[in-house]
């Protein structure tokens, strides 16, 4: 009986928690292509939060291959930071990008890579919208950008 109160419990509390999302967060997935990529759908979050924390997951469309650096952009600019997700313990299951200094490194056709961006708004935003864009460190060329919009007032927040 005990386990199952347990079980219940756990259940009720991260149904619960899932409900009840402060709305600084979400999560975006893309594809990084030669043809510009593709993001599956726009990030929408409330405006008014002094911080932000997007998860980002994609793959790699062939024939792409290469390194693409990660940037935010929009106006006015915000502050904002990039960091890999790597695992603990990596088992070499499947190849992995390398990511350091906001550049996912040694991307090739059909990897998958999670990348987490912190935005950091101005003070004065009430909306607008940034991207974050991955562009070829080579040729400098979009491969994906991933639209972020920032909507006034508290309620309006689906994950993107």
């Amino acid at each position: 009986m005990k386990r199952i109160l347990v079980f219940l419990f756990a259940t009720v509390l991260c149904v619960f928690a899932a409900w009840f999302r402060p709305g600084d967060s979400a999560h975006a997935m893309g594809m990084i292509s030669i043809k510009g990529g593709k993001a599956r759908h726009p990030v929408h979050l409330p405006s008014g939060k002094d911080r932000y924390t997007l998860v980002l997951t994609g793959t790699i469309l062939p024939p792409y291959q290469g390194d693409a650096r990660v940037v935010v952009e929009g106006d006015p600019a915000p502050s904002y930071s990039v960091y890999g997700s790597d695992p603990i313990i990596d088992l070499k299951l499947r190849r992995r990008p390398y990511f350091g200094d906001h550049i996912l490194t040694g991307l090739r056709p059909k990897d998958r890579f999670t990348i987490w961006v912190v935005i950091r708004p101005p003070e004065e935003m009430t909306g607008g919208k940034y991207d974050v864009a991955f562009y070829d460190t080579a040729t400098e060329k979009a491969v994906l950008k991933i639209p972020v919009l920032f909507e006034g007032g508290e309620g309006h927040h689906h994950e993107g």
